[in-house]
């Protein structure tokens, strides 16, 4: 503004001009009409950038499965869970490899009853709800949906916890925690609670609720923390993405 004055030839014995002072109010008004509407959008801009950049996690995501043959899960962040994700990479190549206790297990159980036993193997190491132990599979009843352990459980286990390999996951270094985070002011929100979103090997997409059960899509709803608002994207059962 010192310059544009100095080029308006202002002195305070003469003042300004009607021509200086038409000149002064079109250049501010362009600049306002510049500066306007950044101001003004600003919130939208981030529900935009937003969802373009968790579009693109979806399907780096997705990509990488593939090319990686291993499956490749992505969840809520747990410090951050509405504008951060966590994605980690397993030593198998599907997702499967995923239950729930059917029915309730003591600490001296060698025998599991479980939903499923697909996608579990004899000799896998798994883990059983909040247990530490890292427990060995002796034998699997396919017919009647039983895991057996070398060694008792451990510890007792309520209806519906889960079980899944142990030490399968491990964080993706590929991905940086910047490249994970939403732009300021940029929330998601799901239509399911606790969620995980699962790439197998093929890039074929798994999704499942808290307790471990199959979900047909997982919604999530991008927007502002200023005025709502927002745009929805919805991952289908296979990997479809549709933006809404």
């Amino acid at each position: 503004m010192t310059n544009l004055f100095r080029l308006l030839n202002h002195t305070k014995k003469n003042g300004y001009t009607l021509v200086e002072l038409l000149c002064l109010m079109t250049i501010m008004g362009i600049i306002g009409a510049l500066a306007g509407p950044r101001l003004l959008f600003n919130d939208s801009s981030a529900t935009s950038d937003g969802t373009t950049q968790i579009k693109g996690i979806l399907q780096q995501t997705r990509g990488r499965a593939i090319s990686t043959t291993s499956a490749i899960r992505l969840i809520p962040d747990s410090t951050n869970p509405e504008s951060k994700f966590t994605i980690e990479i397993a030593n198998t190549r599907g997702c499967e490899s995923f239950t729930k206790l059917r029915e309730a297990a003591t600490s001296t159980d060698t025998e599991l009853k479980v939903y499923s036993t697909s996608g579990f193997v004899e000799g896998d190491r798994i883990k059983v709800g909040s247990d530490s132990t890292s427990n060995e599979i002796l034998a699997i009843d396919k017919t009647n949906s039983i895991i057996k352990l070398g060694v008792a459980l451990g510890s007792a286990q309520n209806l519906d916890k889960t079980v899944e390999l142990a030490d399968n996951w491990r964080a993706d270094g590929s991905f940086q925690a910047d490249d994970l985070t939403l732009p300021e002011k940029a929330i998601f929100t799901s239509n399911i609670p606790d969620w995980t979103l699962c790439f197998n090997s093929r890039g074929v997409a798994y999704i499942y609720d808290k307790e471990g059960d199959s979900q047909p899509n997982l919604t999530l709803s991008i927007s502002s923390t200023i005025d709502g608002g927002g745009e929805t994207l919805t991952v289908l059962k296979g990997g479809a993405i549709q933006t809404n």
